[in-house]
């Protein structure tokens, strides 16, 4: 066993950081051109999109620990205990398989097709799970990692006589938490876009 693992996109963080600087130009540029009135009728556009790319590419993440597997996806948050889990697929995306149902982690897609050929065609000695490297993990986030990752710690809570074969426990199942703030600002601020390009 061992400490918490944070999969999630490196490329993500980058692109919040272009779209934070993008969307705080557009503000400033309406100010300057038009004043105060511009920004509030434009306004919401830009900060709109940035609250989009946050949602997309920052907040999706998929966390491996020792009591569950959290996919932090971009509307909701799935908490799976892992006597509910059966089993993980990588073909399109990382999905887990519960006794619950299927959930699907944004933050984990497939490997695209050429990358795979390349490793294909790369002599390898056996495939091992990646090392620790702490709680964050920056890279190396594809389905494929992932689904290694989930498969390790699955092993070694069944050593350790922590996770038994058969149905859950009473009471134990997946859980879903709606991200009902992040749709609220996003719903606000659409309305507020489309009425500033209405009145405009």
């Amino acid at each position: 066993m061992g400490p918490e693992r944070v999969f999630a996109a490196t490329s993500g963080r980058v692109l919040n950081v272009v779209a934070a600087v993008a969307a705080l130009a557009a503000l400033v540029g309406s100010a300057a051109s038009g004043g105060l009135g511009e920004l509030l009728r434009y306004g919401a556009i830009p900060v709109l999109g940035l609250v989009v790319v946050w949602a997309l590419f920052w907040c999706p993440q998929v966390e491996v620990s020792d009591g569950e597997i959290v996919l932090r996806n971009v509307l909701r948050t799935v908490r799976i205990p892992w006597p509910t889990f059966r089993g993980a697929d990588t073909r399109l995306s990382l999905s887990i398989d519960t006794t619950d149902g299927t959930f699907t982690a944004w933050a984990a897609p497939a490997r695209s097709a050429l990358g795979a050929r390349a490793d294909a065609a790369t002599p390898r000695g056996p495939q091992l799970a990646p090392p620790w490297r702490g709680r964050n993990q920056a890279d190396g986030h594809t389905a494929d990692v992932v689904a290694l990752e989930i498969a390790a710690r699955r092993e070694s809570l069944e050593r350790a006589g922590h996770l038994r074969p058969g149905p859950p426990p009473t009471g134990v199942h997946v859980t879903t938490t709606w991200h009902l703030r992040t749709i609220a600002v996003v719903a606000v601020l659409a309305v507020l876009a489309v009425a500033g390009a209405v009145l405009g």
